[in-house]
């Protein structure tokens, strides 16, 4: 068979020439030798597998082979992560580090803004063993007390959260003994036989939860990609666990679902599906419930997303809320002391979806008169601003519904719920004293339709930027020259394109 040695010896040259770039970074799992039939298995860093990229990634024959080769051709997929490496992510060099070592990273990383060890706690509650554990010599879990992230300041937990996570912990947050708790489990070897196992398992489970009733549950915040790489997640357990839908919320569609014509109905619906024990005052939970069912709240850890209770007895003219449970750099806050019924909305600004509006009635409860919350869920074909709001009937006899209603048409001043119904003897009357316009930062951007400058943040990705700024992750990328896995850095200044404003107008 040596005369086949030509045939072979040219066929190893012209594929060498095509393998000039991969050739390097193969890996031969077999050396032939002479033989009648020879397999030489190649594994080849690349994508696609069409015929011709095969041919073309074969590296050249050794030159002393003068045999029939059959050539089998293993495709390796270079990992393809669900989202992008968060901002900030620590380099886990070496699988050896160990958790102290970790911690003084988190620490490091702090600066002097928090001393942990000042507020580390060494007796600390396990929950799925039920009972207080001695952690003194403990490698696999931290806690640490933070009264300052209790409800409603729980956003200033984002930065040291996110620090923690960056740095390869999962955390906790949970509330109990008199003390708000930021609780750190490390992934790190030998923590999935610890007492404290079920604390990162749940963690990387959406709506996941270990058995610990002193949770207290926000938003969970994506892995570096490196805990992906060491096996504490699947990267098909992220891509469920975070949905970042980064088109416009539709919250009409979202609130049609607890429509109710009466008042039996609308009780069911909000003891069944909203939480809240009464229809006839549930406007504050059933907003938070529309804006949640619509993935309308920002990617950050915050007390408002625990439950509707952020919007339940709020008044943010005694207790701040529910504006204060928010991060004050995502929105803006309009007061006026005008009355709603008859303001020009077209003159002094148009309200839009998304938009809150807080009505005030009297500074004092008077019969017939109502604060109520409106959520802006909408703008129908002949430009009027909907709602789906619960209404309360005074007359002729007390009753209530949750309805999708008209707020008011720009340029109209008599008709709708702001200007008529709400302020007519029937349906009480609100926002007589003044009312409070909150607006998510997003909104005023798509409105001004213009290119902004943004400021990376720690955990930030392109993914979470264009899910908190309605936009897609692709035009960022474009409009910054970056690839859609360039890893951002915190403090790196980029630029939002414009929007579309035909979007929300």
């Amino acid at each position: 068979m040596k005369f086949l040695f030509p045939v072979f010896a040219s066929l190893a040259l012209f594929m060498s020439q095509g393998f000039t770039q991969l050739k390097n970074n193969a890996v031969i799992s077999t050396t032939p030798t002479v033989a009648e039939t020879q397999t030489l298995s190649v594994d080849v860093p690349v994508i696609t597998s069409t015929p011709e990229t095969i041919v073309n990634s074969v590296p050249p024959l050794p030159t002393e082979i003068v045999a029939d080769v059959v050539f089998t051709v293993n495709i390796q997929q270079t990992p393809a992560y669900a989202f992008g490496n968060p901002a900030g992510c620590a380099a886990i060099d070496s699988p050896d580090i160990t958790s102290d070592q970790m911690l003084a990273n988190v620490q490091s990383a702090l600066g002097d803004t928090y001393t942990l060890a000042e507020r580390r706690q060494l007796y600390i509650w396990n929950g799925p063993l039920g009972t207080y554990m001695d952690v003194t010599q403990d490698p696999y879990v931290y806690e640490f007390t933070f009264n300052s992230f209790q409800h409603p300041l729980t956003y200033r937990a984002d930065p040291v959260v996110t620090t923690f996570l960056n740095n390869g912990f999962v955390v906790w947050l949970r509330s109990y003994g008199g003390n708000f708790r930021l609780t750190a489990v490390p992934m790190v070897a030998g923590v999935f036989n610890s007492a404290w196992a079920e604390y990162v398992t749940a963690y990387w489970q959406a709506d996941g939860k270990p058995n610990d009733e002193y949770i207290y549950p926000v938003v969970k915040k994506l892995p570096c990609h490196w805990v992906i790489d060491a096996g504490y997640v699947s990267n098909e357990n992220v891509a469920e666990m975070f949905e970042f839908d980064w088109n416009l919320p539709d919250y009409l569609n979202a609130g049609r679902q607890y429509l109710a014509s009466t008042c039996a109905e609308a009780n069911r619906i909000s003891q069944e599906k909203i939480g809240y024990w009464d229809a006839s005052s549930m406007c504050g939970p059933l907003a938070w419930t529309i804006m949640r069912d619509a993935n309308g709240f920002p990617y950050r850890i915050g007390s408002w997303s625990a439950n509707a209770g952020a919007f339940t007895g709020a008044n943010p003219r005694w207790n701040g809320q529910p504006w204060g449970t928010f991060d004050p750099d995502t929105f803006t806050l309009m007061h006026t002391d005008s009355s709603m019924p008859g303001y020009d909305f077209e003159k002094y600004g148009n309200l839009y979806p998304g938009d809150l509006i807080y009505s005030y009635a009297t500074l004092y409860v008077t019969p017939g008169y109502f604060d109520h919350i409106f959520l802006v869920a909408g703008i129908d074909e002949s430009n009027t601003r909907l709602s789906i709001s619960n209404m309360v009937r005074n007359a002729p006899y007390a009753d209530c519904s949750i309805e999708e209603i008209s707020l008011y048409t720009p340029g109209d001043r008599e008709h709708g719920v702001i200007n008529y119904e709400w302020n007519g003897f029937n349906f009480g009357q609100t926002g007589t004293t003044g009312f409070d316009v909150f607006r998510w930062n997003w909104i005023t951007y798509h409105v001004n339709a213009q290119p902004i400058q943004y400021t990376i943040r720690w955990g930030d990705t392109l993914e979470t930027v264009a899910f908190d700024w309605k936009i897609s992750p692709e035009s960022i990328a474009k409009a910054n020259q970056l690839t859609m896995d360039t890893q951002l850095i915190p403090g790196q200044i980029i630029t939002l394109p414009a929007p579309l404003s035909s979007q929300i107008t």
